[in-house]
């Protein structure tokens, strides 16, 4: 080996020290198990909604896999309309059922990027298309429009990072005091292990 080959040794094994060490919660996230039993089959994920907000939340939530870009997102939405799922202020959602896969997302620009790509738009409520969760004042008078109030930003969890497979996500909608944003995701996790 000369000296050259080497020192190309040298790099790549630094290299990849470097970044083993800066991104073991990718390869984490990467390598975690979809919960299910045989190759290719998938677990699943149980997510609750908590709107702690005097709003009505209108968003998309789903799960995906960040690394396929062909890959359609399991996805659901809370919308405006009372024929579809709402999410009214100071209430909870029922608990859900997701496929488990590497991104849980609410808003978030990478699984809206997957639905448009590669999703079925008929199925989709545009105005529940948006970056992060939107929350609307809701007039007592029926034929009025709801009033948007403002944003919280998208949210993203990651498998193996963030939760495992066969858990329950508990996704609160908050008022934010102390932040640039009128709203905030915080986010609970009970693991399938939990006596809870």
């Amino acid at each position: 080996m000369t000296q050259i080959e080497r020192r190309l040794v040298g790099i790549g094994v630094w290299l990849g020290a470097a970044a083993w060490s800066g991104c073991t919660g990718d390869l984490a996230n990467l390598t975690a198990s979809l919960g299910g039993d045989t190759p290719g089959q998938r677990g699943q994920v149980q997510v609750l909604f908590i709107n702690n907000t005097a709003y009505r939340a209108v968003f998309t939530f789903g799960t995906y896999d960040q690394t396929d870009p062909g890959s359609v997102p399991d996805a659901r939405q809370f919308g405006n309309d009372p024929d579809e799922l709402l999410l009214e202020g100071d209430s909870s959602s029922g608990i859900g059922s997701l496929d488990c896969d590497r991104v849980c997302s609410i808003g978030g620009s990478r699984m809206l990027a997957l639905l448009a790509a590669n999703g079925d738009a008929s199925t989709l409520d545009p105005q529940a298309l948006v970056d992060g969760v939107e929350f609307f004042e809701v007039p007592e008078d029926a034929d009025a429009a709801p009033i948007s109030r403002g944003f919280a930003p998208p949210f993203e969890a990651l498998l193996g990072v963030d939760f495992p497979c066969h858990s329950l996500l508990i996704i609160h909608f908050e008022i934010n005091d102390a932040g640039p944003d009128p709203f905030r995701v915080a986010f609970e996790l009970i693991s399938s292990g939990s006596p809870r």
